[in-house]
């Protein structure tokens, strides 16, 4: 552990723009966001989210760097690209060549907060599975550094610690920041980020920084107000799985997929062809959506033509299907479903009623 300072800071920042293609939230186009980013004075210090259902409105303090809380997207926006190409075609002598295509560029993610380093955990538990393991996303996986941020100020959409986000722990970040009243106790947790900051002559943490980072980590978690009950959720949702109350959310939802597209563990996707005249095909995989209205047909039957059926298999997805699935809840509690939800749908508060209603 080493405290450091804010230039000190800006060393490491530009230590790894030097090795990789660096990905950090900026304030751009109204809104904090994961963008790539060479320039340290990019990043979004002092800013501050204030979050309701719906809505979202930035700030900037008076004091503090990290204050704001998380992107408006993940970092799965670059695990998993909105398109990549699986494969070419290409046709000589008539024979046919599959040519697979993978992208494995070097990418470095800086100031990745606990909730989207459980995603990140739960998105490998799917495609790094020894059985079905995913190549694409293993070879970008592969090649990440990150840099993890503990968070100071928790949004008021918050619920992250309801669904098993632990503050105490550091998943596979590389490095870890928290920000102390003074300076920042940098952390190295892997050989790799070792050798990040090898280059380095920082200062050893003493006992009083190491101590103020567990009260900072104390008080992030007091903050959070919003509560999930999660005590026997799967059996009880299974027991409302044809309520009436599935269809006053289906009559205020528009699926307009704002939820899927901004959550950090969503991962539907659709496979299209693409043909050129130089005589090769692509296929490419495209991020969809379980709220598109043509994503649950198979031949010429839509098994969910309803919106109401679409929100009720999101959220069971979320809170039960992905328990039986893969041991885990699929919702980390970021709560950006609930800011960029246009009809205030609030998946916190909608989940805790259904626990409610007879």
């Amino acid at each position: 552990m080493y405290k450091i300072s804010l230039e000190d800071l800006k060393g490491v920042f530009e230590e790894l723009t030097s090795k990789y293609i660096v990905i950090s939230p900026v304030y751009e186009d109204g809104v904090i966001q994961y963008k790539e980013n060479k320039e340290f004075d990019r990043i979004p210090f002092g800013k501050f989210q204030i979050e309701t259902a719906g809505n979202c409105f930035i700030s900037q303090r008076q004091s503090g760097f990290f204050t704001y809380v998380r992107p408006y997207n993940s970092i799965k926006t670059f695990l998993r690209p909105e398109e990549e190409i699986l494969f070419r075609v290409f046709k000589k002598d008539e024979e046919l060549t599959f040519e697979m295509l993978t992208n494995s560029k070097p990418m470095a993610f800086f100031d990745v907060r606990k909730c989207d380093l459980k995603a990140l955990q739960i998105l490998d538990r799917v495609f790094l599975d020894e059985n079905f393991k995913d190549k694409h996303y293993d070879d970008l996986r592969q090649n990440i550094f990150i840099v993890a941020v503990n968070c100071i100020e928790p949004s008021n959409v918050c619920f992250c610690e309801s669904m098993a986000v632990d503050f105490n722990k550091d998943y596979d970040a590389d490095l870890v920041i928290t920000e102390l009243k003074v300076g920042f106790l940098l952390e190295t947790k892997t050989p790799k980020g070792e050798g990040l900051i090898g280059k380095f002559n920082f200062v050893k943490a003493n006992a009083e920084d190491v101590e103020e980072k567990y009260r900072v980590l104390s008080d992030t978690v007091a903050k959070i107000k919003r509560k999930l009950n999660t005590e026997n959720l799967k059996e009880i949702l299974y027991q409302k799985i044809d309520n009436e109350y599935w269809e006053i959310l289906g009559k205020r939802c528009f699926s307009c997929m704002s939820c899927t597209k901004s959550c950090p563990t969503c991962f539907c996707f659709n496979i299209t062809e693409k043909n050129y005249e130089e005589g090769h095909s692509d296929r490419i995989r495209v991020a969809d959506s379980c709220f598109n209205q043509e994503f649950a047909t198979m031949h010429k039957f839509n098994l969910r033509d309803r919106t109401s059926y679409r929100y009720r298999h999101w959220l069971l997805h979320k809170m039960a299907y992905w328990q039986d699935q893969f041991g885990t809840y699929g919702c980390v509690g970021c709560g950006r479903c609930i800011t960029w939800c246009p009809a205030k749908i609030d998946i916190q508060v909608e989940t805790n009623r259904l626990r409610e209603i007879k």
